[in-house]
């Protein structure tokens, strides 16, 4: 093996591991985590195998094989980044959705409490 292939294998270790101990303290749900599992065990794949790469690179038609690989991992990323937008954009409209129910209730509280102190003055009258 060559020094970036140890490298590489090493990182991809580290990545997975992790990920896992992430997962394991409940700092990242487990639907994300497969995200990083799939980087980490094809970085580690890719790593360990070399002409994986080559193979790889020659199906999508790419003269430098490590230009393959980063292409790769640069779309693993933009679709990483796309998941976490979806996310975000879902958690947004949740948190508006919750703040106005939060503002309904507390308006028929106030309206309630209203209610109450005016029954309680005429009573005491």
């Amino acid at each position: 093996m060559q020094y970036f292939q140890i490298l590489g294998v090493l990182f991809s270790l580290m990545l997975i591991i992790s990920v896992f101990f992430i997962v394991k303290a409940r700092r990242m749900r487990e639907k994300y985590s497969l995200v990083w599992f799939l980087i980490g065990f094809f970085t580690l794949a890719i790593s360990a195998f070399h002409g994986l790469i080559d193979k790889l690179s020659s199906i999508f038609g790419v003269d430098y094989a490590p230009s393959a690989f980063f292409a790769v991992l640069l779309v693993c990323a933009y679709l990483l980044l796309l998941h976490m937008s979806v996310s975000l954009s879902g958690l947004r409209m949740q948190n508006k959705s919750l703040t106005q129910e939060l503002g309904i209730t507390k308006l028929r509280l106030e309206e309630l409490e209203k209610k109450l102190d005016k029954e309680r003055l005429s009573s005491n009258s």
